[in-house]
């Protein structure tokens, strides 16, 4: 019993702070979407890509609240609704890398930042796969916890 309110704490804790990024990221996008309207003429092409990417790092940190949530409140976080949210967020992360990718190529291809003097400039950034790896690790993660259930499930089926 001591090991799950363990992990109860950590998730509450964890909670906290997913939730206190959940908010800044929040903040951000409205700070962004406010400074960038007032000084770049938006268009179709970039609205689209931003409020897509935006939409996928908002439904893994959704996602990963209600996963933490869960493990707060249930007996115990070995369940199969955790193990969806575990592989719903790492399909999101793997999927947001080549996303990023392929929406800052193309905003930059079709939509060149343009200085006074009539050169451009290219902007690159990148978490250099950090987020596509990351996704692969949860996932991992989560085919361990679900190998766990059925584990479980055999042993309680024994006795």
């Amino acid at each position: 019993m001591s090991d799950t309110k363990k992990i109860k704490k950590a998730a509450l804790i964890l909670f906290g702070v997913v939730g206190v990024v959940f908010l800044f990221f929040l903040f951000q996008i409205a700070r962004g979407v406010i400074h960038n309207s007032t000084y770049v003429s938006w268009n179709a092409f970039s609205v689209t890509s931003y409020v897509v990417g935006t939409l996928i790092v908002f439904a893994s940190l959704v996602i990963g609240l209600s996963l933490l949530n869960s493990i707060r409140k249930d007996e115990t976080p070995f369940n199969y609704r955790n193990v969806n949210k575990l592989k719903a967020i790492a399909i999101l992360l793997v999927i947001h890398e080549p996303y990023y990718f392929i929406a800052q190529r193309s905003i930059q291809k079709f939509l060149p930042i343009v200085l006074s003097d009539g050169s451009s400039i290219l902007v690159k950034s990148s978490l250099g796969g950090f987020v596509f790896v990351s996704g692969l690790v949860v996932y991992c993660i989560a085919l361990v916890f679900e190998y766990g259930i059925s584990l479980q499930n055999q042993v309680d089926e024994t006795l």
